[in-house]
């Protein structure tokens, strides 16, 4: 008997993806390569946590009331429109599931988060690839999606992008969504990064899911209050949209303690998440000058908290940057991932200010590094 006779076909050819924050495998080495919140999470969370665990003794509550009670009070929306999910990638997971069948046709900008291109392919969904347009930093090529629209199901945004850091104005996305309603299409919107990004009020859709049947917008507190070790995510979108995803929802999938403490965290502890994105938006200028005038790589973005920039030396990778920054306990991203050209692109994270010195400092040094290797190899032509 051979097992893969027997699996789903969809499945053979998929691997899974790849992601940063892998940090913690390296003692010593500060990690840029993830998303979270530098201040970490809020010092209460210790307490949270106990008060939670005394009830582990029975069943979360499967609707997770009181938690999706705070997300709509946050997001000034009906409970209704809040579906609970354990992290943003259980949602990711469960929306093709709901609404994408075999041979349907969906909508990804490139490079952008591998979670939505493996979840649709698992349900044998087919990708239509529009690339971001590079030269306008990245954005969304608004005309080819457009062009594509009719032959897809779906489409899917990511604000913030991830990897590139691109933050695109909120008259531009909905400018999509109303096009996409008209048209009968479904918008699959991820802002679990915009939280901490300044002023992310003015950007964010979620009041607009109240007047908008086709639009989903998935968000956590992993990034936000720096939490990835608990599972904690929510979607807000239409009601029927979310009626039909909590049919599929997996039972009990948010725990008595990520329900306790999700909760008090939006209700109590904004003001952590609000107090970092203020920081990490002045630290961002300042990381932009001083790498910059390294000279290692592209002119950085100065849109987010984390940058996403080509290798400038053409003999180099990323993977090569890397290996030059570890030794001087650095971890940034390598976006090789994401296919060509990325191979030559990096992603790094806003810190706090010390951390951020010790990235300028290693990327100087691997700079002086790498132009005296070249300097040397040259010598000896």
């Amino acid at each position: 008997m051979k097992i893969q006779d027997l699996v789903k076909r969809e499945l053979l050819p998929i691997k899974r993806p790849v992601h940063g924050g892998q940090g913690w495998k390296l003692p010593g080495v500060e990690d840029f390569s993830h998303n979270l919140n530098p201040y970490g999470p809020p010092a209460e969370l210790p307490r949270l946590v106990a008060e939670a665990a005394e009830h582990l003794g029975h069943y979360p509550d499967d609707t997770a009331a009181e938690f999706r009670e705070e997300v709509a009070k946050l997001h000034n929306v009906w409970p209704e429109n809040v579906i609970a999910g354990a992290g943003s990638a259980e949602l990711i997971r469960l929306y093709p599931e709901v609404f994408l069948s075999r041979k349907a046709r969906v909508i990804i900008p490139r490079p952008t988060f591998s979670e939505y291109s493996h979840a649709c392919r698992m349900q044998g969904a087919n990708i239509l690839d529009v690339p971001l347009i590079e030269g306008e930093g990245f954005r969304l090529d608004m005309n080819a999606i457009r062009e594509k629209l009719p032959l897809a199901r779906a489409l899917y945004i990511c604000n913030p992008n991830n990897p590139t850091g691109t933050v695109e104005t909120k008259r531009r996305i909905m400018e999509l969504v109303d096009e996409c309603e008209a048209a009968g299409k479904l918008v699959f919107l991820d802002e679990t990064l915009l939280e901490l990004v300044d002023e992310h009020d003015s950007v964010s859709c979620m009041s607009e899911v109240q007047s908008h049947e086709n639009l989903f917008i998935i968000s956590s507190l992993t990034k936000s209050f720096a939490i990835p070790g608990m599972r904690v995510g929510y979607g807000v979108g239409g009601v029927e949209i979310v009626e039909m995803m909590e049919r599929a929802r997996l039972s009990w999938n948010l725990g008595v303690i990520e329900q306790y403490v999700g909760a008090r965290l939006l209700r109590d502890h904004q003001d952590h998440v609000r107090k970092a994105a203020r920081m990490m938006a002045s630290e961002r200028a300042r990381i932009k000058k001083a790498v910059d005038g390294t000279g290692l790589f592209s002119p950085l973005p100065d849109q987010c908290f984390f940058f996403f920039t080509r290798v400038n030396d053409p003999k180099m990778a990323a993977e090569d940057v890397v290996e030059h920054l570890l030794p001087r306990k650095v971890l940034v991203r390598d976006c090789s991932t994401f296919g060509r050209p990325f191979d030559k692109f990096v992603r790094f994270s806003v810190k706090t200010p010390e951390k951020n010195d010790l990235l300028i400092s290693a990327m100087e040094e691997t700079a002086r590094e790498i132009r005296s290797t070249a300097f040397g190899a040259r010598m000896h032509v």
